[in-house]
């Protein structure tokens, strides 16, 4: 019998400390906070992804990253840029504005490559974006 009890007591002061729950037992300011991470990056990660793309942005020009920058272009990290650019809402406007100067400084140090890019359509999604999308200014 004091099992029950125990067990009740644990049900109430969850639900007393939470608030109301839906159907499946989560708290609706669990939920609330969910749908907030969710709308945006996580600064951390933001920042990490910042540092990733700053890097990119002066490896770029450099001589002696060349045929490293081109080996990675050639893997995912156009994927990865469209990604970035395509969800300019939850990244923000400072990461979409990186990743845009990522390949357009790509584009500018190496133009012959420029038609992978446009294979993998990039640069139909930086257009689209520029055209259609809303970005916000920020303060870099």
């Amino acid at each position: 019998s004091s099992g029950i009890n125990a067990e009740y007591g644990d049900r109430r002061l969850s639900s007393d400390i939470d608030g109301p729950t839906d159907s499946e037992g989560n708290s609706k300011a669990f939920q609330s906070s969910l749908k907030s991470l969710n709308s945006c990056i996580i600064s951390q990660r933001a920042a990490l992804l910042k540092s990733i793309l700053n890097f990119l942005k002066r490896a770029i020009p450099d001589q002696l990253f060349s045929e490293y920058i081109r080996n990675v272009m050639d893997g995912s990290l156009p994927t990865s840029l469209k990604h970035i650019i395509n969800k300019a809402e939850y990244y923000g406007p400072s990461l979409f504005f990186l990743a845009t100067e990522v390949v357009t400084l790509y584009v500018f140090h190496e133009p012959s490559l420029l038609s992978s890019l446009q294979d993998r359509k990039l640069t139909d999604v930086i257009l689209d974006a520029l055209v259609v999308k809303e970005v916000y200014v920020t303060d870099r």
